[in-house]
């Protein structure tokens, strides 16, 4: 056959009998806020058929059910999804898929048709992949051309070039637009963000909403927009789309109560967009410094690298440049790709061990302060030469803390 990754899905569909006709799906893609956004529509699902009945297949996790694990790839093979929805002891009535450019690209979501397809946003990223933008963007917009449900709807940020430029290419008729636009079909009129929370008042179809989500940031109040928006347009009560407003999502500005007296967040931010967003969050948010430990991963878009750098100058008021998931590269060679970007009078420091630069972090902090440790997140291991070795961020500083403490 002339394109042999697109049949397995075609021959899985008719083999196992899946007819997306009768599931709930929704799929969500772009850059930054798929798993956020993901987390709120399995949320929300979740409630309106029952958690054993809604799947949800992301960057996390794979939820099947009731059943869950840790995710291996941000979209699987489209013919292993079927394969698992056929062979269900409760077969699903709902299913939330973050679709990723790759899959996108590569064929595993043929043969998926979508009621709700979000587009968050689009920033640097996977180049070593698409090779530039332009491709990208076009591997993004086939899942609204070629995967929605004949009363699908397409949910586009338009506040994003990209997705400005999405919502005039694609079918005018099933559009769903959000952002701060005026022309926004679910507008975010007014947002304010706290340490803790994000209260955010949005007009639709002429009337004005007001909801409070657990969720920290202006990014999330789009993530929360998008979500909502497309939540409206399936005519779901807005009483249940709010319900959903207060689920969590580990390593997304995730807190660690460590009790030093400072602010410790994890998040996944590994793009320069993603570390933009998170560290100006905290910047608004506390009266210190903010201290950001960071890297990048190898085997990837080394382009990106010194532009992270050039972000975290921007706006913490100390980096320390540390190791992230190295693959089959050499940390120290990856650190200095990201260190070409790093203004030399910026403060910083350079640790290669990725513990011991959250140590130091921790000890520089004081009362008032926030350190931010970004580009691991959810994660529970750390690629080196190929091989996992078990590491959190989250469990380092925890870990780390007691100790300063004195409560080992």
């Amino acid at each position: 056959v002339d394109d042999p990754r697109t049949v397995p899905a075609k021959l899985a569909r008719k083999l196992f009998g899946i007819d997306f006709d009768r599931l709930m799906t929704v799929a969500v893609t772009g850059t930054n806020g798929k798993t956020t956004t993901a987390h709120l529509w399995h949320s929300l699902l979740a409630d309106l058929y029952g958690p054993a009945y809604c799947w949800m297949i992301g960057t996390i996790v794979y939820q099947t059910g009731e059943t869950s694990v840790a995710a291996d790839r941000t979209t699987p093979e489209g013919l292993d999804i079927m394969r698992g929805m056929a062979r269900a002891e409760k077969s699903p009535k709902a299913l939330v898929m973050e679709v990723s450019s790759h899959a996108l690209s590569l064929g595993r979501v043929e043969e998926f048709s979508y009621d709700v397809a979000i587009f968050t946003n689009l920033t640097q990223d996977h180049l070593d992949f698409h090779g530039d933008m332009e491709s990208y963007y076009q591997a993004k917009k086939l899942l609204f051309v070629n995967h929605l449900k004949a009363d699908g709807v397409a949910v586009v940020n338009i506040d994003d070039s990209w997705g400005r430029r999405l919502a005039t290419e694609i079918d005018k008729t099933r559009l769903v637009t959000f952002g701060t636009s005026e022309d926004a079909s679910c507008r975010i009129v007014e947002m304010k963000c706290e340490i803790d929370k994000t209260g955010i008042e949005l007009a639709f179809a002429g009337e004005r909403i007001s909801l409070s989500s657990a969720f920290v940031g202006k990014f999330n109040a789009y993530n929360i927009c998008g979500y909502v928006a497309g939540a409206l347009a399936k005519k779901i009560d807005i009483t249940r789309i709010g319900s959903a407003l207060n689920t969590s999502v580990p390593g997304r500005m995730e807190r660690v109560e460590t009790g030093l007296g400072f602010a410790v967040v994890v998040d996944y931010a590994h793009t320069p967009d993603a570390l933009v967003n998170v560290l100006s969050t905290a910047k608004d948010l506390i009266d210190g410094r903010l201290i950001c430990v960071f890297g990048c991963g190898g085997d990837r878009d080394r382009s990106k690298r010194p532009i992270m750098a050039g972000a975290v100058a921007g706006l913490a008021d100390e980096a320390i440049v540390t190791s992230d998931n190295p693959r089959s590269e050499k940390p120290r060679a990856i650190i200095n790709d990201i260190l070409e970007g790093m203004p030399l009078d910026f403060p910083h420091i350079v640790i290669e061990d990725r513990r011991e630069a959250i140590r130091k972090a921790l000890a520089l902090a004081k009362q008032g302060d926030c350190v931010m440790i970004a580009g691991k997140g959810h994660e529970t291991y750390q690629e080196i030469d190929g091989v996992k070795h078990h590491f959190s961020d989250v469990e380092t500083v925890l870990e780390l803390a007691a100790g300063m403490r004195g409560t080992v």
